[in-house]
């Protein structure tokens, strides 16, 4: 298999965790560019770990030894990298949120149509191992009748995410976003209404707590959907209710059940894996046989489309329809 050399848009980080394992874990990857705003400590760090560095975005994409750009930046940047990929004919990882905005994510999605090129969203919940031990007990339960998905952590303190411009949203965009891909992907079903509140607390400009009702569109199953980044905790609920019994797990603290009855039955979890790690394994397999991609361009989009239907719906104060392009 050839070596797939990536270049790096962003350090922070979580583009540290990039950097990391594309330098060492990542069989058949190789990190060898990267971009930070701040070019001191840029320069500094591809120095130290014998990576070429840019300056601008734009000279990483048009380097001729990067194969692949991996883009953990900011999500306002998304869709100008992408376009500048596709001219390119480099291949792409983008973290997600796709875009700052279901229009922008559709321009996005459009823009690649038709490009020689492989592009995955890295929605790298889907890799854990409570999620994939729970999705291979859904079809033991079925039919669904509910789903309900809370995420708890801290306050974040960039800058950036206090900034609408850059980040387009909060917690709902920012966390948000992982919950509905995951509803995605344990159910196989899409989002077809949407009600949802949101507030600020530790965040004085972007909501930081949100909480949501959702009707899928093919089962009619219900699905509940909060987050609150507000508290010294983190946890990551996952709790599905089906005719045949439930499913109960959290994704941060390792643990997953299935009840029928009275009975609480331990579910065997596999050992936990660094889900980036493995996102990008999927990828650089996936580039090198020419098989499906694990995440298309249109799954991300899904996140973001309910992602702003939470937002129409807590302004409009009423349950909204998901709009879905490409549906």
């Amino acid at each position: 298999m050839a070596e797939l050399r990536f270049g790096l848009i962003g350090l922070g980080v979580h583009g540290h965790r990039y950097a990391a394992h594309l330098q060492k874990d990542v069989p058949g990857a190789r990190l060898v560019a990267v971009c930070r705003r701040r070019r001191a400590e840029g320069e500094a760090w591809a120095a130290a770990h014998a990576v070429r560095y840019h300056a601008r975005w734009q000279d990483l994409v048009a380097d001729p030894q990067v194969d692949a750009v991996a883009v953990v930046a900011t999500p306002d940047v998304n869709l100008e990298v992408t376009r500048e990929a596709v001219r390119r004919k480099k291949h792409l990882v983008i973290e997600k949120p796709l875009a700052v905005n279901r229009e922008t994510a559709t321009r996005l999605v459009a823009a690649v149509s038709g490009a020689p090129i492989a592009v995955m969203v890295a929605q790298t919940l889907r890799w854990n191992s409570v999620v994939r031990t729970i999705k291979a007990h859904v079809a033991e339960i079925a039919p669904l009748h509910l789903v309900t998905l809370s995420q708890r952590m801290e306050p974040l303190h960039h800058a950036w995410q206090a900034d609408r411009e850059v980040a387009g949203g909060g917690n709902v965009l920012h966390t948000g976003v992982h919950l509905f891909d995951l509803l995605r992907f344990l159910t196989g079903d899409e989002v077809e209404h949407v009600s949802c509140e949101m507030r600020r607390l530790a965040n004085p400009h972007l909501e930081d707590v949100f909480a949501a009702v959702m009707t899928l569109a093919g089962s009619g199953v219900r699905a509940l959907v909060d987050s609150a980044k507000t508290t010294r905790s983190r946890s990551g609920r996952i709790e599905v209710v089906g005719e045949g019994g439930q499913l109960v797990g959290d994704h941060v603290h390792g643990f997953a059940k299935k009840i029928v009855g009275y009975d609480s039955i331990d579910l065997t979890i596999p050992p936990p894996v660094f889900t980036v790690r493995e996102s990008l394994a999927d990828f650089v397999r996936a580039v090198a046989h020419g098989t499906q991609i694990p995440v298309s361009l249109v799954e991300g989009l899904r996140a973001v489309e309910i992602a702003e239907a939470c937002y129409h719906s807590a302004a409009e104060g009423r349950a909204v329809p998901v709009q879905r392009a490409f549906a």
